[in-house]
């Protein structure tokens, strides 16, 4: 098994520009700024949410573009992304299949990945549960663990649930605290492979809410957590501070709360990466261009000035 690109490893955010509407997208970009990481707009998206669509990063230069045909927009069809001219403008050629799934839906570890088993029901017209456990091997070069679909949440994405820590450790949502047999069960599922980790808010009145924290985005120099106004926002910047003390002073909390009445937070709304060439290509010809538009902007101003004073 090969060692996957996991979120630690990424140095490069990008985001759909539709996420300008958000307000939580200032205080994102004013963040990544003052830490210096590179964040960038991908192209022709036709929703806010990013990381459902675009392809799964296995290794440097090896991606995997999945089918993106999300049962909970058959309806709303004029909002699924196609993802080809995105990883155009990219200079990215990934590996195509036909095997329907969503980005949110695959958490990479160290060799192996975990999904729910909502992408059986996604891909039972062409696939076998073995046959397609197969082809998922295939195509992650990386071990299979399929957990249980938390069915409280339609989307059947497991960033929802579980994150990726550090090599055979995992962070599992607050279950322990409102749903016990449901997290029985995803332990069973992870085995022992891993050692689980659990959130847990010891409040009076708990929020409806707070499994979002697990949702957070996280590259190689910072956590950005999602912060959700309620009691249980304190607790969750603390336990996250003991987990990861290698950001300290980078776990940066971020107002994510029109986002989650839409159903997501942080995880959801980016696509992070390691750089390749192909990346640092079009950052660079992206900062080019913002440099160019900044001058004749300049320029612009000089000459209405000028002509004021004339």
């Amino acid at each position: 098994m090969n060692k996957l690109v996991t979120d630690q490893d990424t140095d490069i955010v990008f985001f759909s520009p539709w996420i300008k509407r958000f307000k939580c997208y200032k205080t994102i970009d004013k963040v990544l700024r003052f830490f210096e990481i590179q964040h960038e707009f991908l192209c022709s998206t036709k929703d806010y949410w990013a990381r459902d669509y675009m392809p799964i990063q296995i290794n440097d230069n090896y991606l995997v573009q999945y089918c993106y045909n999300p049962d909970y927009l058959r309806e709303k069809k004029e909002y699924i992304t196609d993802p080809t001219q995105c990883c155009s403008r990219l200079r990215q050629t990934p590996t195509l299949t036909d095997v329907i799934i969503d980005g949110g839906n695959v958490i990479k570890c160290h060799d192996s990945v975990i999904m729910t088993d909502k992408v059986f029901k996604e891909n039972s017209k062409n696939y076998s549960r073995i046959d397609l456990l197969n082809k998922l091997e295939e195509l992650f070069k990386a071990e299979l663990i399929v957990i249980p679909w938390d069915k409280a949440e339609s989307f059947g994405h497991a960033d929802g649930m579980v994150r990726y820590i550090r090599e055979n450790q995992l962070l599992l949502t607050n279950y322990q605290d409102f749903d016990n047999l449901l997290r029985k069960k995803i332990l069973k599922s992870l085995g022992s492979k891993f050692e689980i980790i659990e959130l847990h808010y010891d409040v009076s009145k708990p929020s409806e809410n707070n499994w979002a924290y697990i949702n957070y985005l996280r590259t190689k120099d910072i956590i950005l957590l999602p912060w959700l106004g309620i009691e249980e926002d304190n607790q969750a910047i603390k336990q996250f501070e003991t987990l990861f003390p290698e950001y300290k002073g980078r776990i940066v909390p971020i107002d994510a709360r029109s986002l989650i009445k839409l159903g997501g937070a942080l995880n959801c709304i980016s696509w992070n990466v390691k750089s390749n060439q192909g990346f640092r290509d079009y950052c660079s010809a992206v900062q080019r261009f913002k440099s160019v538009s900044s001058c004749i902007k300049l320029t612009d101003n000089i000459n209405k000035e000028g002509k004021q004073w004339n």
